[in-house]
This record gives C-alpha cells, sequence and structure tokens, in this order.
C-alpha cells in the first residue's frame, strides 16, 4: 500500500449487494465488514467502502436470522484479492430453518423442562458425523423451537429417569425423516422453511433392578447401559454396594440389553445380558464379566517401497478409528474407538462385540496402501468384532508410491480460489480428499494412492456423501474421471459449481 503498484491494482471503492440465497431478495441492513471497517447495507441490500486502499481483503456479511454459510466446518467468510474487489460483489445469506414441535406424553400431557437437541449430518474427508448444532428446553406447554442451519437433521430428546410432571421416566425419541427411531436418513430442511413435530416419548414408573457382579479386587467405576427392544439406549446410574456385591439400578418395565463395562485401564471389561423388567423390583440378575477384545494394529511399510529415506508414519498420524454407527445413541452421540498406546508402546483397538467401519487418512508422503484383519480387506469390509477376539493384528500396510494431480479451477469463466473433491473410485482409506485451489484458480493434489477418481469442484466447502452418486447427480456435467498412476502427475482443469447452484 501506497507503492505505484498498489495505486494501480488496489480498487478506490469496494461495492457490492447482500441477497437472501434462498429467494435471491436483497437483505436490508446486514452487517458487511472488510476488514477493519463495517457497513449497514441499505434498504436494497446494497453497500459501499469508499477510500479503499487494502489489495485484499477478509469479507463477512451478518445478520440475526441468517448465516453466511450452511455448511459446518465453512466460517462463511470471504478472502478476497484486489482483482475480485474490483468488480461489484454478490454476498449471500442463508436463512435460517426452523424445527419447532412439542413434547407431549402418551395421555396428551405437554412435558416442560424437557431437554431437546437437533443432530445434523455431515461428511468430511474421514467420513460421516452427527454434530449437535442446537439444543433447547421445553417450555410449560411442552413447546420448543430450534433455529438451524439448513440441512440434514434428526431430533432426539434424553432419557429423563424422574420427571416432575409425570412423576416417572420418560424415555428417549429420536424423529428422523419418516418420523420414527430411524435414523440412517434425517430430516431435510431448506433455509427459511420451518417445519413442526410432535414428540411423543413413553412415560413409564421405575422399579429396582438388583445384579450380582463379579469382584474386580477394587472399586472400578462401572457403567451401564440399557438398550431398550424400540433400539433407543438409556444411561442409567448404577448404585453398588461394596460389602454385598451388589449394584442397583432403576429401569422402566419392559425389555432391555444391558451392557455393563467396568473401565480398569489396564484391563476393560464387559459384561452383557438381557433382562425383562416387569411392574415391580427384581433381583438376581447376574453379569458375567469378560476382557473386552484388545485388537493389535501393526504399521508394516509397503515391499515396494521408493527410495526417498522419507520416514514411514506413525499410527497416530493415520488417525485410524473405528466407527460403529449401530452404538450411537441419544446419550452419546456417535461412538469412535481409536487406538491407544500401551506400556511396551505397542497400539491395540480395544473394541466390544460388534461390527465396525475402519477410518483413516493418508498423511504427508504416505497413503494406507491396505489394511487386513485375517481374510478380511478392511478397505471394503467391516471389521467385525466377537467376544475374546484378540491376538489376530490389524495389519495396516502404507506406500510412499504416491502420484499426483494438478490443474486450475475456473468460477463463471474466471480462475477463483475454490474446493476440489476426488472421490476414489476403489478402496480407499479416506471417503474423499479434498483440496483447495488458490487465488489464481491453481491447485496442486500431491502424494495422491494411484486409482481413478471422480473430481468435482465448488466455489464454497460442500459436505455429501459423495460414494452415493445421487449426492453428484445435480452436478454431473461438472464431473470429470481421472486415472493416476505411480509418479504421475496429470493435468485436470475444472469448472466449479457456483454457490448460486446449491440448494440452501
Amino acid at each position: 500500500m501506497g507503492t505505484s503498484l498498489a495505486t494501480t491494482t488496489v480498487p478506490s471503492t469496494v461495492l457490492g449487494q447482500v441477497i437472501n440465497a434462498s429467494t435471491g431478495a436483497p437483505v436490508p441492513r446486514a452487517l458487511v465488514r472488510l476488514n477493519n471497517r463495517a457497513v449497514l447495507t441499505d434498504h436494497e441490500g446494497k453497500f459501499r467502502f469508499d477510500q479503499n486502499t487494502d489489495s485484499s481483503a477478509n469479507v463477512l456479511v451478518t445478520k440475526p436470522g441468517f448465516s453466511a454459510s450452511t455448511e459446518v466446518q465453512e466460517p462463511g467468510n470471504l478472502y478476497l484479492q484486489a482483482a475480485q474487489l474490483a468488480v461489484p460483489l454478490e454476498l449471500r445469506l442463508y436463512p435460517e430453518a426452523l424445527l419447532t414441535g412439542t413434547v407431549i406424553a402418551p395421555d396428551g400431557t405437554p412435558l416442560p423442562r424437557i431437554s431437546v437437541s437437533a443432530l445434523r449430518s455431515y461428511y468430511d474427508d474421514a467420513g460421516h458425523r452427527w454434530m449437535t448444532v442446537g439444543q433447547d428446553q421445553t417450555d410449560s406447554h411442552g413447546n420448543f423451537r430450534l433455529p438451524v442451519p439448513a440441512g440434514e437433521y434428526r431430533l432426539q430428546t434424553r432419557y429423563t429417569p424422574l420427571d416432575r410432571t409425570t412423576g416417572q421416566a420418560v424415555l428417549p425419541v429420536t424423529i428422523s425423516s419418516e418420523g420414527s427411531s430411524n435414523t440412517s436418513q434425517g430430516i431435510r430442511i431448506h433455509g427459511g422453511e420451518e417445519q413442526h413435530f410432535e414428540l411423543r416419548p413413553a412415560v413409564s414408573p421405575t422399579h429396582n433392578v438388583t445384579l450380582m457382579t463379579q469382584s474386580s479386587g477394587g472399586r472400578d467405576f462401572l457403567r451401564i447401559s440399557a438398550r431398550s427392544s424400540n433400539g433407543s439406549t438409556l444411561q442409567v446410574n448404577p448404585q453398588m454396594s461394596g460389602v454385598t456385591g451388589e449394584t442397583k439400578i432403576q429401569l422402566p418395565q419392559g425389555t432391555y440389553t444391558l451392557t455393563a463395562t467396568r473401565n480398569n485401564p489396564e484391563n476393560p471389561e464387559q459384561a452383557e445380558t438381557t433382562v425383562t423388567v416387569p411392574d415391580h423390583d427384581i433381583s438376581g440378575v447376574v453379569l458375567r464379566f469378560s476382557p473386552v477384545p484388545s485388537i493389535p494394529v501393526e504399521l508394516v511399510p509397503d515391499a515396494t517401497l521408493t527410495s526417498d529415506n522419507t520416514q514411514a508414519p506413525t499410527l497416530p498420524q493415520l488417525a485410524l478409528a473405528l466407527q460403529n454407527d449401530q452404538a450411537a445413541d441419544s446419550e452419546r452421540g456417535d461412538l469412535t474407538i481409536r487406538p491407544t498406546n500401551r506400556r511396551d508402546q505397542s497400539f491395540v483397538f480395544t473394541a466390544p462385540p460388534g461390527s465396525y467401519r475402519l477410518q483413516g487418512r493418508n498423511t504427508g508422503t504416505w497413503f494406507i496402501k491396505s489394511v487386513s484383519y485375517g481374510d478380511s480387506d478392511l478397505l471394503q469390509d467391516d471389521l467385525v468384532v466377537v467376544p475374546g477376539a484378540a491376538g489376530t493384528p490389524i495389519r495396516v500396510t502404507v506406500s510412499n508410491q504416491t502420484g499426483s494431480l494438478q490443474g486450475t479451477v475456473d468460477l463463471n469463466g474466471s480462475p477463483a480460489a475454490c474446493w476440489i473433491y476426488l472421490i476414489p473410485s476403489g478402496p480407499n482409506a479416506q471417503p474423499v480428499i479434498s483440496v483447495r485451489s488458490n487465488s489464481t484458480g491453481s491447485y496442486s493434489a500431491a502424494y495422491l494412492p494411484p486409482g481413478t477418481y471422480q473430481a468435482i469442484a465448488f466455489e464454497r466447502r460442500h459436505s455429501a456423501n459423495y460414494r452415493d452418486p445421487a449426492s453428484l447427480a445435480p452436478f454431473s456435467s461438472r464431473i470429470h474421471t481421472v486415472t493416476i498412476s505411480t509418479g504421475d502427475k496429470p493435468t485436470l482443469n475444472l469448472d466449479a459449481v457456483p454457490v448460486a447452484e446449491v440448494t440452501p
């Protein structure tokens, strides 16, 4: 700034308009920030900064009831260079969506003081997640109101052991798009839209269940969950007696699968049993503990490594994790198990019996070439852990025999900073690999695993299940296929999907 070059390249005026991304209408009285300066838009949504001296600027627009982005990981601000600042800007605000409803007991009584959460579905390079983005407590009429960004959601309540209104337990309930506890698909809601739901959790008195547990020789913390026949999970508060070896819990009437975990750090144990609770207290339920399977994890460099003296990655750098979607519940959300480092510096997955999906990421100059567990290929198959499983290791083979990809990205005919998503056609530890082009549109994706990819670019970050062809169907004309071989660096130029073409 102050040089002759800056005088010729920096626009003296930055101007533009803020519009509603859902309707296209101008948004008045929105606050537009340009680095350290700020103005409000006029009744036509227009703004203007005179006497600009900045060759680049961080631009952010805000207004109550709107968000600057619909993406979980997108802050909404734009970093623009002088050439972009020289033309009129069109800034988009996304109106909040509204999830409203009433929580009602089976007899029609409104339930106040019930916590209702909105969990949003989103995808990143590691896979699928559910994230709590809104929470409210019902008022005296049982009503709740959750303003959220547009997206895919599920609504859920927590287990309330003793509700003040009914004097009984209120069981959790989850609402998805089908209005049931099926959470594989969520509630799809658009910006400016309101959807209303009626949640009718079951209400029941609780009864004492006396459990007999084997002594562990100490007073390790005991955690007990009860999964009901409808799939919801209750986290119960165990009351332990060190003298009698008994543990008491309270449960509503019904049939449950009890899972008890004893969290001894060196040797965690788990017990599982089924119990049917009638309309009175019961005793004599026995919990027989056995060690939680500890599955060793081995890192194996590929036998055909390139000799560039690059140090192989460590297991933590690969961000390995086991995801069990069936273990997701209203109390704890999605459960992810990560490998633990033992005293002998070995790594193990301590995973209760069940079916898991392995996740991981490629790192630096290395990628995960294969992951095997016995005869199972964990890049394609789920890891099935059975009681007593131990000894057989998960073998992770890494390689540095990679390829690269380069190119440019155009947005509406001009080079621009955009997000590029590379979706592997074959097995890969990462369901999608994302890179970003710079302000001149150039990008370089180094150290890619060899294979065939579908490539697509978006103006802004775009969360989607890229392994599902339906998620990319609206943008099929922008998708390109590219094959990358070891040592090669092909060029692929892309036309980005403008943010205006992405339905908020």
